[in-house]
């Protein structure tokens, strides 16, 4: 599935797709100040207050820079692991040099953005982070 179709399915309202649209932005710029500004100051993300899910990251944000990324690719994957009782599809970033992955599940409650977790199962390098 691409990443507008993705968007456009899981996202009901036009302002929940304008919001997706921007926090993928900043996780495809590896932008921890963007993603700071964009997510609720009050909210949980996979289980953490948001300046530890910012902090978190800006380290693998940080490991990507190591490996030569200068931006992420975006795109899509199932996923049929630890968090989804049944198959969830799930962003994929990619290196732009490395090649590595990092993906992310984004939960919905009522049309809204309630949770970003990282998809272990489609993240093939961060295996020496602990998975949120």
């Amino acid at each position: 599935m691409e990443v507008q179709e993705l968007v456009q399915k899981i996202a009901t309202k036009e302002v929940v797709k304008s919001f997706l649209i921007q926090v993928l932005d900043a996780f495809q710029n590896m932008d921890y100040h963007k993603l700071n500004d964009l997510l609720d100051e009050e909210a949980y993300y996979q289980d953490m207050k948001k300046t530890a899910f910012i902090y978190k990251q800006m380290q693998i944000f940080k490991e990507f820079r190591k490996k030569g990324d200068t931006y992420l690719n975006l795109s899509t994957n199932i996923c049929t692991g630890c968090l989804c009782n049944d198959p969830q599809p799930v962003f994929v970033f990619t290196g732009n040099t490395s090649g590595h992955k990092y993906a992310i599940f984004v939960e919905f409650t009522e049309g809204e953005i309630t949770d970003i977790y990282r998809c272990s199962e489609q993240s093939d390098w961060l295996d020496g982070m602990m998975p949120f």
